[in-house]
């Protein structure tokens, strides 16, 4: 076992290495460059000279200067090998390549005397450009291999003591990750909300296909931040782009998708706490539906081919203004059409996010405070965030239905969730003991369902994930003109607030009056 101070050295050892590693490549540069005159005399004269001792000596190092000088004026040597994708790979190699041509032309202008061989100068300008880019891709594997520092969670996912699998026992969800490389290879993707729990290990599993391009989007500067610091020691071999944005400005989502040009949109931005929502309606109302709105209109302009909406079970049969603003949204996804393939993946809780009821509880636990529980008997559908985007990313290979679910098993209680916590921090305490029971909160329903009222559920090809069938509830033109209403009374006085969460639980669309919705009873569906 190595001591702490041995473990620092080696740490500051590291990290002083790395810091200097894209300078250090300097000499390995030079050695290829060097050896690559030295091949091409042996192959155009039959015999091994150094450079200096054939007639052409001085031309040579002009050209071997003319090649560092492209090295450096690249900026290769400020970039550290880690950080280079394949723009940066074809960047340098450009750079090699109008090497190559700017030799040539210069030293025919100095002395056309003493200009090397052609065969010389094309087999140096084939082993520069193999060579130098082959010295960075081994150095970036030989980093990755060798870095030993722990890195940020990709999926911003909050440490918990207890899994779902302890939970609700269920066999791993497997995914078609060849067919989705396959899919992904020659396609843009973009993700909104991708620095967000969902977001970011959507991102972070979308790395390891390798798409062509990939466009992470987000609001917060925070957590794009960790997203691009912990995802820039993935190995990827696409462009990666970190881009802060409000998916609320169509202005600038626009300028966006004119630049990024993406094949693929997958939708995670959303405001997702149901009690806050409820007392700021203008703002989950602005933000679940008239961003979707927006997205999925710039979709269409811009000729996206798919456009994967995501949802919650919160939106069938809603009782807060949270589920109202996603149900909108679903309807508006279900009137897309054209050049633009439109889905919605709606699915319950996911388990360990930040924000959730899991995290939320432990930091109660460790500050050994009794946990809030709104009622004995609510329950809700649960997912592990690695099942949840990997079965976001299956959906792009399927095409027979609008909408789509996972089987997730029975609905969990909550306060068995609570109970199973208190045994794991407190082995010797009655659970009875460290709950308080807290009453409903705005917005909350008993349990969720995740088929609404005229939807059929069917099998698909991937045995953990159903398609739901329905006509569409209404038009484009019927939802137009609902958001219109909506919007005008969308501001933060009190009056409009209460006008606002009326419009949106007890208006439909075409205008007809409906009563505040109830709980509805747990899905028959074998979840």
């Amino acid at each position: 076992m190595t001591s702490p101070i041995a473990d620092l050295e080696r740490s500051s050892f590291w990290t002083w290495l790395r810091g200097r590693i894209p300078i250090l490549l300097v000499v390995p540069d030079l050695l290829v460059l060097y050896s690559g005159l030295l091949l091409g005399y042996r192959i155009r004269l039959g015999q091994w000279l150094f450079p200096h001792t054939t007639e052409w000596g001085t031309a040579s190092f002009l050209v071997l200067g003319v090649y560092v000088a492209a090295l450096v004026a690249s900026g290769v040597y400020r970039l550290s090998p880690r950080l280079m994708h394949l723009s940066e790979f074809m960047r340098v190699g450009m750079w090699l390549i109008g090497a190559w041509g700017l030799s040539i032309t210069l030293t025919y202008a100095v002395d056309p005397a003493d200009v090397p061989p052609r065969g010389v100068m094309a087999v140096l300008g084939l082993v520069a450009i193999v060579g130098v880019l082959s010295v960075r891709a081994g150095a970036r594997r030989l980093l990755e291999y060798l870095s030993t520092s722990p890195d940020e969670p990709a999926s911003g996912m909050a440490s918990t003591s207890l899994q779902l699998e302890d939970l609700v026992p269920r066999d791993p969800v497997e995914i078609d990750r060849p067919a989705l490389r396959d899919f992904l290879s020659d396609r843009t993707v973009l993700v909104t909300g991708a620095g967000g729990s969902i977001g970011s290990e959507l991102s972070r599993q979308l790395v390891s296909l390798n798409p062509f391009r990939l466009a992470l989007v987000d609001v917060s500067e925070h957590n794009l931040y960790r997203l691009e610091k912990s995802l820039r020691t993935e190995r990827y071999d696409g462009d990666l782009d970190f881009c802060i944005a409000d998916v609320r400005d169509a202005s600038l989502m626009d300028d966006l998708f004119a630049s990024h040009q993406p094949d693929v949109v997958l939708h995670t931005a959303a405001y997702k706490h149901v009690p806050l929502m409820e007392r700021h309606p203008a703002e989950a109302f602005r933000n679940n539906t008239q961003a979707s709105v927006n997205l999925l209109t710039l979709c269409e302009e811009h000729d996206v081919d798919q456009f994967v909406f995501v949802s919650t079970d919160k939106a069938v049969n809603p009782a807060s203004v949270l589920g109202a603003t996603k149900q909108l949204a679903e309807w508006y996804v279900r009137t897309g059409g054209g050049a633009t393939r439109c889905s919605t993946v709606r699915f319950g809780n996911v388990f360990g996010t930040q924000g959730s009821v899991v995290p939320r509880f432990e930091e109660k636990l460790a500050e050994g405070e009794p946990l809030p529980i709104t009622h004995p008997d609510m329950e809700r559908y649960f997912m592990s965030p690695g099942e949840a985007c990997g079965l976001i990313l299956q959906t792009l290979l399927l095409d027979a239905h609008p909408t789509y679910i996972f089987r997730m098993g029975d609905p969990i209680r909550i306060q068995r969730l609570a109970e199973r916590l208190i045994e794991h921090w407190y082995p010797h305490v009655d659970p009875e003991t460290m709950i308080e029971y807290v009453g409903r909160r705005p917005g909350e329903k008993m349990s969720e369902d995740l088929v609404a009222e005229g939807e059929t559920v069917h099998s698909t090809d991937h045995p953990s994930i159903l398609g739901l069938n329905g006509s569409p509830p209404y038009s484009r033109a019927e939802l137009d003109a609902h958001l219109q209403r909506l919007q005008s009374v969308s501001s933060p006085t009190r009056e409009s607030r209460e006008r606002l969460r009326k419009l949106l639980l007890n208006t439909r669309p075409d205008g007809r009056e409906t009563t505040e919705p109830s709980s509805p009873s747990p899905s028959s569906i074998e979840l």
